[in-house]
Parts: structure tokens; sequence; C-alpha cells
């Protein structure tokens, strides 16, 4: 009798201590889960009441961003209140700015090359990357050339200059005035890589001389909707710029038969050829947080909301 009420309360005893642990374990959870509500909660509650009125925040580089940085501008002014300049110039450029210290935050539509990494740190600049929207380059030729698609290795002949009559890829017989972006844009950059040079595998092709260079995706769209005979390209948020003015291209990637639209849901789903992400740079030494809110609204629901409206893909 005694060893069997040693059993009994030997086993009510481990019963205890199990249930006494769980309870431990289980508040613990709860106590973490609840921090970490209430630190999202608290960063959340500082950004709705943030203010930053007589604040100035500069932003330059990409023109393919111009655009959607201005919508982003003019929403956050709206409800943190500051003043933020917005610019052009090229990726090039925005990202220089950031090294130099003349933004706050740079543009890019090309990732940050070793040489500019090498070079923010000799300036004792310690670069960081935000990548912001996906986006895809739309190749978009004159209302009077009738080509539905081409290859990712007849664009790189054409922007080259081995081929230069649209007869040879199915068009009319007419000179082919081919539209680039200048040495300073990170779409010229990211095109010359992805498609010139057909992923590095013909590394010494460049554009040819033909090459009509332009500043901007707006530039490049006028160019190629005033005019016949012109093929360019173009972010995908300026395809709704050429409408009924240019025609959109198909583009067969090097492992396929068929063609492809660029639009958000095939940039989305990786079966747009011509697609890449799009950047934010900031200098982690000089990070206020006017630009750290900004980049935070940039990345929150509202954000790429707008990042959608303007033709992007959003990262989330």
């Amino acid at each position: 009798m005694k060893s069997k009420l040693k059993r009994i309360m030997l086993w009510t005893a481990v019963v205890a201590v199990a249930v006494f642990l769980s309870a431990s374990v289980l508040s613990g959870c709860k106590t973490e889960a609840a921090a970490e509500t209430t630190a999202a909660a608290a960063e959340t509650n500082a950004q709705e009441g943030a203010n930053f009125d007589g604040q100035t925040l500069v932003i330059s580089g990409s023109t393919t961003l111009l655009e959607v940085s201005n919508a982003w501008a003019e929403a956050f002014m709206a409800k943190f209140g500051g003043e933020i300049t917005v610019n052009g110039g090229g990726s090039g450029v925005g990202i220089a700015d950031a090294i130099n210290g003349s933004n706050d935050l740079g543009n890019a539509s090309r990732a940050i090359k070793d040489k500019e990494i090498e070079e923010a740190k000799a300036a004792g600049v310690d670069i960081e990357e935000h990548e912001v929207l996906f986006d895809g380059i739309s190749v978009v030729v004159s209302k009077n050339i009738d080509v539905k698609e081409l290859t990712i290795a007849q664009l790189s002949d054409i922007y080259v200059g081995n081929i230069t009559n649209w007869k040879d890829v199915g068009g009319p017989d007419a000179e082919i005035i081919a539209v680039a972006r200048d040495s300073s844009s990170g779409t010229g950059e990211f095109f010359l890589e992805r498609v010139v040079t057909l992923d590095g595998e013909a590394k010494d092709n460049d554009y040819g001389d033909q090459c009509l260079r332009l500043q901007s995706n707006a530039d490049v769209a006028n160019q190629v909707a005033d005019n016949d005979n012109c093929i360019g390209y173009i972010g995908l948020g300026y395809l709704a710029s050429v409408e009924g003015k240019a025609n959109v291209v198909a583009v067969i990637a090097e492992d396929s038969d068929t063609g492809v639209l660029p639009s958000v849901a095939t940039v989305k789903d990786g079966t747009y050829p011509i697609s890449r992400g799009l950047y934010v740079y900031s200098n982690k030494n000089n990070y206020s947080d006017f630009a750290k809110t900004f980049v935070e609204f940039m990345m929150s629901d509202e954000g790429q909301a707008i990042g959608a409206e303007a033709g992007f893909v959003p990262v989330g």
C-alpha cells in the first residue's frame, strides 16, 4: 500500500512539474509575441505620428523611378510633411550623388557596381541597398512597323548594327532607327548587359554607332511614337505613354520559341525575358529619420500600391 501511494505521489509531482514547465513556456511565448506586437505597433505609431515639417530630403538618379518617386513624395508629404525634391540624371548620377553626399537617397534601375562600392568605401560611405520594385524593359517600335516579336539575339544584332533593315526581321524594306539610352542610364546599362551582350556571352558587343542615344524613358517614348521606322526600349511604367502611338514587341527568350509581352503579370512570374529590380541607395553613416521613414513608406502596402499604379511590380 505504501509502495502504491509513493508511486501515486511521484506521478503527481511529475505531472505538476510538467504543467508548470508548459505554463512557463506558453507564458514566455505569449510574452515574446506580445513584445513583438508591441514593438511593431510602436514603430507603426511612430511613423504615423512623424512630422518632418521644416526638413528637406533630396532624391536623385534613375529616370525610370522619376515619376513613381514623385508620386511617393507627394503622398508622403501629405501624410508626414517635409519637403522632398526628386531629380533625374540617371542611375549612375544617383549612386554617385549618394557617395559624394549630394543627395539623401539615390535611385537606380540597376544594381550598384563593385567599383562604385569601392569608391564608397574609399569615401567613408557605407552604402545600403533597398530593392523597392520590379520592372520589365519593354521593346517598342514605331506604329508603321508591324513586327510582332523579336528574339534576344535579333535585338542584340539590331543594337550592335548587324541588322540594319526591317525586312531582315519580317518588317518593311526600311532602315532601322535604333534608339537607346545614354551612358549614365541604368536602363541602358541593363539592356546592354542582358540583351546586347547576350548576358555576357558576347561580352565584346556594344551599342553600334548608328544608335540614337537619349537621356530618358520619356525621350525614347516620344522618339518612337513621333517617327517612323524606330525601335526603342522603355520601362514598364512608361508603356501607357505610348499606347496607341507605338507597337509593343513580344520578346522571345533564348530557351523559348514563344514571344512574351511585358506586363505586371509576366514580370512577376518571371516569364518576360528582360526583367530587373529597381533600387534605392542610402548612406548608413548619414541616414536621417526622414530618409528612413521615406524608405519604409515606399516599402509599405501604400507605397507598393503607388508603385503598382505606376505600372511596376511590387516586391512583396
